[in-house]
């Protein structure tokens, strides 16, 4: 099996596992981060939207209602299905569901308004080509939203910071520097127009409940405690207090246009 379509799985399976521990993580539903998008995005009545990597859709069902179309995209049947169920009880019929792979969007050039899309590039294997196929899909007055967890700029605390990561869910690829990842953007031609950053407090319990994977749990806390305790942030400021370990997420989200 080549080393793609070995992440394909990959995502998959951990997708499944966190399908029904997704929709319920405070980080997921934090309603101040679906104001942010909301507030970037500047949806429209007759607006055009996709959620590229929607998960269990959330940003689709919070947006459906105030927008012309919605198009629920991801690479995992079991979030598409969590998805349709969620759009289904809210009556939501303007939502439309596809599967398929970011980096090879069966969708046409130029049409959508507005592409959204939240958490999903630290698990893309080539994100300059997820990049460039969204700019492709976009129209010429659209804009894109990326919000996302970023890394230090410091590469030895990048490096640590995303091991960890994988370590908690193997199918994370790596999380971009705040640099890095306006650079990409850029790259794909797009004008980044406008950007938010924030910090998210995180506590190991609850970022390893969504991974739905007890087992990793010991391992881990073994190790971020030990790092913790020997002062080695991570760039992410682990502490611990005996009880538990801390941590932050830095979080970037960028709004583009066509250049």
């Amino acid at each position: 099996m080549s080393p793609k379509k070995e992440h394909d799985e990959l995502i998959r399976e951990e997708f499944a596992r966190q399908s029904s521990s997704m929709p319920i993580s405070p980080v997921f539903t934090s309603s101040d981060i679906l104001d942010r998008i909301e507030s970037a995005a500047c949806l429209a009545s007759s607006s055009r939207v996709l959620d590229l990597g929607c998960g269990p859709g959330i940003i689709t069902e919070a947006f459906a209602d105030d927008v012309g179309e919605m198009v629920a995209f991801d690479i995992a049947p079991e979030m598409m299905y969590s998805v349709l169920q969620r759009c289904r009880k809210a009556g939501q019929e303007n939502v439309h569901f596809v599967i398929g792979h970011a980096e090879r969007l069966p969708l046409h050039k130029a049409s959508f308004d507005t592409i959204i899309t939240r958490l999903t590039f630290h698990h893309f294997p080539d994100p300059k080509t997820v990049i460039s196929e969204m700019s492709r899909v976009l129209r010429p007055d659209g804009n894109i939203v990326i919000a996302d967890i970023v890394s230090s700029e410091l590469p030895e605390e990048a490096r640590l910071h995303n091991a960890l990561e994988v370590l908690r869910d193997p199918s994370h690829v790596k999380m971009l520097s705040c640099t890095d990842l306006k650079h990409l953007v850029r790259s794909a031609g797009l004008f980044i127009e406008a950007e938010d950053s924030w910090i998210k407090e995180r506590e190991f319990g609850e970022w390893l409940q969504i991974t739905n994977a007890p087992e990793r749990s010991e391992p881990l806390y073994a190790i971020m405690q030990s790092l913790a305790k020997a002062n080695v942030r991570a760039g992410i400021d682990l502490q611990t207090d005996g009880a538990t370990v801390k941590f932050v997420h830095r979080w970037l989200l960028l709004t583009a246009k066509k250049a």
